[in-house]
C-alpha cells in the first residue's frame, strides 16, 4: 500500500509536455490566480544562446535557473552518454483567462532550435494538492482538510458520456473519471459500472492510475481517467447505467486544536480516512431503428464506405484465392456483420476470416471480411455486386452502398491445360450446396385428430390388448380340447360312426348290384349296429334290442325312428337264414338303412349342439363387449378420421381471398396448400389457423404454419410450431430440418448441459417413433407374444415349448418397454413445460416485477422450460442452468 501512495504521490505533479526537435517545454494546464507554478525548458544536448522573451500575462518571482544532467551507460561493451540541459522559470498568474507562454529558442550542439509556445488557462479557484502534500515549489500553500471536513466536492468520482439520445446501435462513449483535491493513498472495493442492454466494450483501461489538472466548475482538480468504454444499445427504451463505486484511502492532516508552530510543517501528523465515492445513475434514451431495413443491412449504424479487392490479378483453375470486402468509417464497427457474397457455381468457397483495425475509442476504423475461394474451371466470371446497407445517423434513413459487378478472368490450370492428348476422364467433386432453404409443406393427408387425443393409452387400446388376452385363452381352451379330443378313443369312434356306417353301406351297394343276398345282408347287418355301437358308445356285447332302444329314447328318439332301426336289423338277421328275399326288397332295405342312420344321426348331433350354444355364446359376447367399451370417438381419432365441418359465415374466407367458399376441414387444407405454393402467405396462414381453431391437431398441420410463418419472416413462431409438430412425433424428419435451418437465425446461442449418456441413448429410442406408433408396436407385440406362450403351451417337442417361453419372455419385455415409450411420449406431448421466446429481446430479471434486476437479454427464437408462474410473471430456465423472471406475454408456450 505505501508503494502504490509513492507511485500515486509522484504522478500527482505530471504536466503536459510540448516540443519540437530537442528542444521542449512542460508547464501545467490549469493554475490558480496568483499560484505559483513551474515552466521547465529542456534540450538534449549541449544549450546555448538561450533565450526566453518573457510574458506580459504571467510574472517571473524566479529564474531563470540552468540545470545540467549527464548520465553514462555500459551495456555490453557498449558505451551511451546522455547529456541534458534545462532552464527554470516560477511563474505567478496575474489575471483569469487563457494566456500563451511564447516560445524559446537555444542552439543546441550548433543548430538552432525552437520549442512551441504553450497555452494555460487561470481560474479564480484554488490549486488542488500538489505531491509534496499541500505545497508546491514557491509560496502558495494550500490548506489540506482534516479528518472531519472531507466534504463531497474535495473527492468525486463521474461518469460522463458523449450523448443521451441516441438509435439502436448507434455507439456511445462512456468515460469514467476520478477527481480529487486531496491527496489519495489507496483504493478498496473497486465496482465498476454495469450496462444492462448494451454491448460494451473496454476502450481504455490504464494499468496505472495518472492525475491530471482540470478545471471543474472555475475550481482545479487533479483528475485521473479510469475506465472508457465504447458502448452499442442493443434494446429500445430508456437504458439506466448502475452506478461505480469505490472506497478512497484519504492521507489528511490530523486535526489539532493547538496553535501551530513554523515547526509543524515538518512534524505534522497525518492519518489515513476511508471515504466512499459512488457515480449517478446514468440514463440513455434509446429510439427503435426504423422498419423497411433492407435485404442487406448487416447491423450497420453510422457512416461507411465499402471498397473491395481480389488477392490476385490473374488465377488459373483449381488456385486458391480470396476477395476481400472492407468496411470502414465511423460507427459500431465491431457489431458489422459479413455482407452476402454470390459466388458462381463452380467456385469452392470456404469460411470467412474477419480482420479488424479499430480506433483507440471504437467508434471508427475499418472491419475486412476474406472470402477465400477456389475456381473449379476456367472463363471469365461475373460476382454479382456486393451491397451493404447501414443506417446513417445523420441523415435518418438507410443507405445502401455497392460494389458494382466484379469480374475476374480464371486461366487453365495444370490439371486441364490442352496438351493434344485426351484425357482419360475428369475430376469428380461432391455436389455442393448453392443455398439452404425449409424443405415444402406437406400436400398430402394431414392426419388430423382432436385436440389431446391418443391412441396410446386409450380405450381402443386397451380394448384390443383385452380381446387379445381373451381370444388368448379361448384358442388355448380350443387346443386343449383338441387334445383331449385325440386322446379320448370312445369318443373318437363316436365322431367317426357315420363315416364307417357309410363305408359299410357303399360295401353294401356293391353286393346289392351284383345281387350277392348273402353278402348283402351281412355287411347291411355290420353297418347299422356298428354305427349304433360307436355312436352311442354302447360295448359289442351289451349290444342287444333292449339296450338299443333305452339309450335312443334316454337321447330324445321318438319310438317310430327306433322301431325301424330294429326292424331293419331283424329284416338283416332273417334274410340270412331265410331263402332270398328278391332284388327288391334287398333295394328297399338299403334305402330304408340309409335313412335310418341319417335321421339318426341328426336327432343325436342337434342334441350335443344344444348343450355346447350356451358356452360359445358367452364367450362371443364377453368378447363383443370388451371391445365395444372402446370410446367410438377415440377410435376415430387413432385412425385419424375427422367428420367434415362445414365452415359458418363467420369463417368465410371471403375476407382474405375471394367469394370462394370452403367445405369442410379438408377444403381448408386444400385451399391453404394452394395459397402457399402462390406465395400468399398471409391467406395460407389464415386458412391453417382455421383448422387450429376448430380443435383439430397434426404434425403435418403444425410444420405447415411453421414453414408459412417461416416465409413470413416470423422466426420465433415458426421455431414455435415446429416444435409443437416435434412434440406430437419426435422422428419427424422434415421438421427437424426446418427447425435447424429456423434456429440458424437466432441471436442467442446457449451450449445445453449434457445428459448422462444412458439418459441420452433411451431418449433416441423413445424418439424414433410418436406415441401412436409405440403403442401399435405394443398391440402387435403382445400378439406375437400370445401366440409364442401358445407355442410354449402346446408344442409337441420339448425344444420347441422351450424356444417358444425364450422367445415369448423377450417380446414381452420388449413391448413392456414399448408401453412405457408410448405413455411417455403421450406424457411429453400433454405436458406444458416449454416455451419460446416471440418478442424481440427479453429482459430477463431475477425477481418478478419491474423492481428485479435484468441478468440476461434474451431474442426471439430462444427455447426455454418453464419451472414456476406468479401471476404475469414465469419463472424460466435455460438449459445451461440459469434462471430468470420474464413476462408472460414475452413467451408463448410449446
Amino acid at each position: 500500500m505505501r508503494r502504490l501512495s509513492t507511485i500515486l504521490l509522484l504522478l500527482l505533479g505530471t504536466v503536459i509536455c510540448f516540443g519540437q526537435n530537442s528542444l521542449t517545454v512542460e508547464a501545467p494546464q490549469v493554475v490558480s490566480l496568483g499560484e505559483t507554478f513551474r515552466v521547465v525548458f529542456s534540450a538534449d544536448g549541449r544549450m546555448s544562446d538561450f533565450n526566453w522573451p518573457g510574458s506580459n500575462d504571467f510574472m517571473v518571482t524566479w529564474g531563470p535557473q540552468q540545470g545540467t544532467m549527464s548520465s553514462t551507460n555500459i551495456i555490453n561493451g557498449k558505451r551511451t552518454s546522455i547529456h541534458q540541459e534545462t532552464m527554470t522559470y516560477l511563474l505567478e498568474a496575474k489575471a483569469e483567462g487563457t494566456f500563451t507562454i511564447p516560445a524559446a529558442t537555444a542552439v543546441i550542439d550548433k543548430k538552432t532550435y525552437s520549442s512551441k509556445s504553450v497555452s494555460i488557462e487561470v481560474v479564480k479557484g484554488e490549486p488542488a494538492s500538489q505531491p509534496d502534500a499541500g505545497q508546491t515549489q514557491g509560496d502558495n500553500r494550500v490548506q489540506q482538510p482534516s479528518s472531519t471536513n472531507i466534504s463531497n466536492s474535495d473527492i468525486f468520482m463521474k461518469l460522463t458520456i458523449n450523448k443521451s439520445n441516441v438509435v439502436k446501435g448507434e455507439p456511445v462513449i462512456a468515460t469514467l473519471k476520478l477527481y480529487t483535491r486531496v491527496d489519495i493513498a489507496g483504493f478498496e472495493n473497486v465496482k465498476f459500472p454495469t450496462f444492462d442492454g448494451f454491448w460494451s466494450k473496454e476502450t481504455d483501461t490504464p494499468q496505472n492510475v495518472e492525475f491530471v489538472r482540470e478545471n471543474v466548475g472555475g475550481e482545479i482538480y487533479n483528475a485521473a481517467l479510469l475506465r472508457k468504454y465504447m458502448l452499442i444499445p442493443q434494446q429500445s427504451g430508456t437504458l439506466t447505467i448502475e452506478p461505480a463505486e469505490m472506497i478512497c484511502q484519504l492521507r489528511v492532516r490530523s486535526s489539532s486544536s493547538s496553535s501551530r508552530s513554523i515547526f509543524d510543517d515538518f512534524f505534522d501528523n497525518y492519518q489515513t480516512v476511508r471515504k466512499r465515492v459512488s457515480t449517478p445513475q446514468v440514463k440513455v434514451n434509446v429510439r427503435n431503428l426504423p422498419a423497411g431495413a433492407p435485404a442487406s443491412f448487416a447491423g450497420g449504424v453510422g457512416d461507411f464506405r465499402m471498397s473491395t479487392s481480389f488477392s490476385k490479378d490473374t488465377l488459373n483453375a483449381h488456385e486458391a484465392a480470396s476477395l476481400t470486402v472492407t468496411i470502414s468509417g465511423k460507427g459500431n464497427i465491431s457489431m458489422l456483420e459479413a455482407p452476402k457474397v454470390n459466388f458462381p457455381p463452380d467456385f469452392e468457397v470456404y469460411d470467412i476470416k474477419t480482420t479488424e483495425n479499430i480506433s483507440s475509442d471504437g467508434t471508427s476504423g475499418s472491419k475486412s471480411f476474406e472470402f477465400p475461394f477456389i475456381p473449379r474451371s476456367h472463363g471469365e466470371f461475373q460476382i454479382e455486386p456486393v451491397k451493404y446497407s447501414f443506417y446513417d445517423i445523420s441523415k435518418d434513413k438507410y443507405v445502401e452502398i455497392s460494389s458494382g459487378n466484379l469480374r475476374l478472368g480464371v486461366g487453365r490450370g495444370s490439371e486441364d491445360a490442352s496438351s493434344g492428348v485426351v484425357m482419360p476422364g475428369i475430376a469428380r467433386q461432391s455436389v455442393k450446396n448453392l443455398a439452404e432453404d425449409i424443405r415444402y409443406i406437406i400436400t398430402g393427408d394431414a392426419n388430423l385428430k382432436k385436440e389431446g387425443s391418443f391412441f396410446a393409452g386409450s380405450g381402443l387400446f386397451y380394448g384390443i390388448i383385452a380381446a387379445v388376452a381373451a381370444l388368448f385363452f379361448v384358442i388355448s381352451a380350443i387346443l386343449k380340447k383338441g387334445i383331449e379330443r385325440r386322446r379320448d378313443v370312445i369318443g373318437s369312434k363316436n365322431r367317426k360312426a357315420n363315416k364307417m356306417a357309410r363305408a359299410k353301406l357303399k360295401l353294401a351297394g356293391d353286393y346289392l348290384k351284383q345281387n350277392l343276398s348273402a353278402a348283402y345282408y351281412e355287411e347291411l347287418h355290420k353297418a347299422v349296429l356298428g354305427y349304433v355301437s360307436d355312436k352311442l358308445i354302447i360295448p359289442v356285447a351289451d349290444l342287444s334290442k333292449e339296450r338299443i332302444r333305452e339309450v335312443l329314447c334316454d337321447k330324445g328318439v321318438n319310438n317310430e325312428l327306433i322301431d325301424s332301426l330294429l326292424s331293419i336289423v331283424d329284416a338283416c338277421e332273417y334274410a340270412r337264414y331265410a331263402p332270398d328275399a328278391g332284388h327288391e326288397a334287398m333295394e328297399n332295405h338299403y334305402n330304408e338303412a340309409v335313412k335310418v342312420i341319417s335321421e339318426l344321426d341328426g336327432k343325436v348331433k342337434n342334441n350335443t349342439k344344444n348343450k355346447k350354444v350356451g358356452k360359445v355364446t358367452m364367450v362371443a359376447l364377453l368378447i363383443g363387449v370388451g371391445l365395444y367399451s372402446a370410446d367410438a370417438q377415440t377410435i376415430n381419432d387413432s385412425l385419424g378420421v375427422a367428420e367434415p365441418q362445414a365452415v359458418m359465415p363467420s369463417q368465410s374466407v371471403s375476407d382474405f381471398s375471394s367469394s370462394e367458399q370452403v367445405d369442410g376441414i379438408g377444403g381448408l387444407w386444400k385451399q391453404g396448400n394452394e395459397a402457399y405454393g402462390e406465395g400468399q402467405y398471409n391467406n395460407a396462414l389464415n386458412y391453417y389457423q382455421m383448422i387450429e381453431g376448430e380443435k383439430l391437431i397434426s404434425p403435418e398441420l403444425y410444420y405447415n404454419i411453421g414453414n408459412t410463418y417461416f416465409k413470413m419472416g416470423d422466426n420465433a413462431h415458426s421455431i414455435l410450431y415446429y416444435e409443437k409438430a416435434l412434440k406430437l412425433d419426435p422422428s419427424y424428419g422434415d421438421a427437424l430440418n426446418n427447425l435447424a435451418i429456423a434456429q440458424n437465425f437466432t441471436l442467442d446461442k446457449i451450449e445445453e448441459v449434457p445428459d448422462f449418456i444412458l439418459v441420452t441413448w433411451i431418449r433416441e429410442v423413445k424418439y424414433l417413433f410418436s406415441a401412436d406408433v409405440w403403442a401399435w408396436i405394443t398391440v402387435v407385440l403382445a400378439i406375437a407374444a400370445a401366440v409364442l406362450m401358445l407355442g410354449f403351451k402346446f408344442a409337441s417337442s420339448a425344444v420347441g415349448r422351450k424356444l417358444s417361453f425364450i422367445f415369448a419372455c423377450i417380446v414381452f419385455v420388449v413391448a413392456i418397454s414399448t408401453f412405457a415409450f408410448s405413455l411417455s411420449e403421450k406424457s411429453d406431448a400433454q405436458r406444458r413445460s416449454h416455451a419460446i421466446v416471440t418478442v424481440p429481446v427479453s429482459s430477463v430479471k431475477s425477481s418478478p416485477g419491474d423492481a428485479g434486476k435484468s441478468i440476461f437479454v434474451l431474442h426471439e427464437g430462444t427455447k426455454v422450460s418453464l419451472r414456476d408462474d406468479l401471476g404475469e410473471w414465469i419463472k424460466i430456465e435455460l438449459s445451461d442452468g440459469r434462471q430468470g423472471w420474464v413476462p408472460a406475454n414475452s413467451i408463448e408456450i410449446i
